[in-house]
């Protein structure tokens, strides 16, 4: 039989999905930019709280939702390909599923750990430890159980907010305070308890995984692999024409390349800041003071003219 696997990926996209993910990633852009300058003591703009944290919000949390989405589209677009192979050998199927996820995994963990190093050379102590591609590299394999069964993930998702909520309480803080000495990276990565770690970039697996599974649960809820759930035939050609227009088409291009866009724009601005702080913004420095002790000299040089003119009396 033929394996079809390598292109599944290449199927139908759902063109507001990629939409979504763009406004995001614009969003992620700007906050980043602004986020970089206060780590790097360039600028101290407020970005825990106030219009730059609620873009940060809204941009980690659409991503990190749309995972869930993805994997579940992802998911029955896998199965229709391989809808022989599903019925007939379920095991084989299965295995050839997570091999796929695997290897997506595994591209995102490199990932993941090339950001750790370079956040390591540029910030010392503050590196990324558990980022964001650590993050969904880890959450696509833990996703595996449960990503065939939208209320299996919407029974995680629930498991996970309890936890959540019960490990913020005094006592269980208390007791993860004492138990987490050993073992800190752990309660760390999972969330449970954070001892002694800082970092410029962390999403643990609680909550936020939370998100991932609730994802997975409105992606079967809205899509099968080839169509909406939520528009009839007349409305999803309807729809369908706002993805020609150039506006979505191109944010939507954003959405589609995010990850990508995410690790290379980092890496960028990083880059251009330190050029500024350490090239560009000494000369500017220089360059503003010496104006302005020509401009004092020219004041006081005016001041004294005024002063020496002679008077005429009428």
């Amino acid at each position: 039989m033929e394996n079809n696997t390598d292109d599944v990926y290449k199927a139908k996209r759902f063109f507001e999905i990629d939409f979504i993910k763009g406004f995001a990633t614009i969003f992620m852009i700007i906050f980043h930019f602004f986020y970089l300058m206060y780590f790097m003591d360039i600028v101290k703009f407020e970005i825990k709280q106030g219009i730059l944290h609620f873009m940060a919000k809204i941009s980690h949390t659409i991503f990190i939702l749309m995972v869930g989405v993805n994997s579940a589209i992802s998911y029955n677009k896998f199965r229709e390909k391989n809808k022989e192979l599903y019925e007939k050998d379920y095991t084989s199927f299965k295995n050839q599923y997570i091999g796929k996820t695997a290897k997506r995994s595994l591209f995102l963990l490199l990932a993941g750990l090339t950001m750790t190093v370079l956040s390591y050379l540029g910030f010392g102590n503050l590196f990324v430890k558990f980022g964001i591609f650590h993050f969904v590299g880890v959450a696509l394999l833990l996703a595996i159980p449960i990503v065939h069964n939208k209320f299996l993930a919407l029974a995680v998702t629930l498991f996970i907010a309890i936890v959540h909520v019960l490990s913020n309480t005094s006592r269980m803080r208390a007791f993860f305070s004492s138990n987490c000495q050993n073992v800190p990276f752990i309660c760390f990565i999972t969330g449970v308890y954070n001892i002694k770690f800082s970092s410029l970039d962390h999403f643990s697996i609680i909550p936020y995984f939370a998100l991932v599974s609730f994802g997975i649960f409105l992606g079967h809820l809205l899509y099968t692999d080839k169509k909406r759930k939520f528009l009839n035939k007349k409305e999803e050609e309807k729809f369908e024409n706002y993805e020609k227009k150039n506006v979505v088409n191109n944010i939507g291009l954003m959405g589609k390349n995010s990850f990508i866009i995410y690790f290379f724009h980092f890496v960028l601005f990083y880059i251009l800041l330190i050029g500024y702080k350490y090239q560009l913004k000494p000369k500017l420095d220089t360059f503003m003071a010496q104006n302005s002790v020509t401009e004092k000299m020219d004041t006081l040089e005016g001041s004294n003219l005024g002063e020496n003119t002679p008077k005429v009396e009428n």
